[in-house]
């Protein structure tokens, strides 16, 4: 029982992932980088780049668990004239520290100085899954260094962020030493996500960058009426949009690929004609 209670375990939180895990590190032939995170010195941040040093940047920000890796395809298949950049957030893949940073504040802060302006363009933000809120602290923090903001299947409603039986089974003395370090990692962002997202509500108002809004009628994981908050939260933001993925469920970045592409690819026209028009 001491083996198959952690294994049945992994299987209950690895869906939660979202992307389907494969771990394949630098194995994708893509070039990473790091960065130190100002204040932290025993904290470096990891990422994939397709490097063009003249475009507007675009930033995936994965969910719970996660790792950069998971967007290797929107890499080798960037935007045109963007560069693309994937983040292995703090706890996870090349990032260090392998523990959990459970506060928004903090995650959002290690990826700031990915914030460069390009040709007068601010980056987009794509945040998936936990990245969604996460993306929003981004941008709330930085309101005039995000140029847009998309979030994927993501949840800023705190009433929403109900925790799950394995979140406390994933505590217990019996299991916790035998599940996966990212597993823990992410079972700890879990627990912390609802304090979190209370955290981040009232600072949404300084988000003022157009928000584009991606989710799937049937997820399982944050609740479809999630959309309904974030629309009243951005009622003063006259650049909001949501999409509605009919059918489609909480692996919006892996099954949706053309969707969030042609969405990001959308925003960078419309910030390049705002650019040219002088707004």
């Amino acid at each position: 029982m001491r083996k198959a209670l952690p294994l049945l375990l992994a299987a209950a939180l690895t869906p939660a992932c979202t992307l389907g895990l494969d771990h394949s590190g630098d194995e994708t032939g893509l070039r990473r980088e790091f960065l130190d995170v100002p204040g932290h010195p025993d904290r470096r941040l990891s990422y994939l780049i397709d490097p063009s040093p003249s475009d507007p940047r675009v930033v995936f920000v994965h969910g719970s668990p996660g790792h950069s890796s998971m967007y290797a395809d929107y890499l080798r298949r960037p935007v045109p004239g963007t560069e693309t950049i994937a983040v292995d957030r703090l706890g996870y893949g090349e990032s260090r520290p392998h523990e959990a940073i459970v506060s928004f504040a903090e995650q959002a802060a290690a990826i700031e100085p990915l914030l460069e302006r390009r040709a007068g363009l601010w980056p987009i933000v794509v945040g998936h899954s936990l990245g969604g809120p996460i993306a929003a602290r981004l941008a709330a923090d930085n309101p005039d260094r995000v140029g847009a903001l998309v979030l994927v299947a993501g949840g800023l409603n705190p009433d929403l962020e109900e925790l799950r039986w394995y979140n406390a089974v994933a505590r217990w003395p019996i299991v916790n030493p035998f599940l996966a370090e990212f597993l823990q990692i992410s079972n700890e962002e879990m627990r912390a996500c609802r304090a979190q997202v209370e955290e981040l509500d009232p600072l949404l108002d300084a988000i003022r960058c157009p928000v584009v809004i991606l989710h799937g009628t049937d997820d399982d994981l944050v609740p479809f009426e999630a959309v309904e908050h974030s629309i009243e939260r951005f009622a003063d933001n006259p650049h909001v949009y949501v999409t509605v993925l009919v059918g489609e469920g909480h692996r919006v970045t892996k099954e949706r690929k053309e969707e969030v592409w042609e969405t990001v690819d959308e925003l960078r026209r419309g910030l390049v004609d705002l650019v040219e028009e002088g707004e």
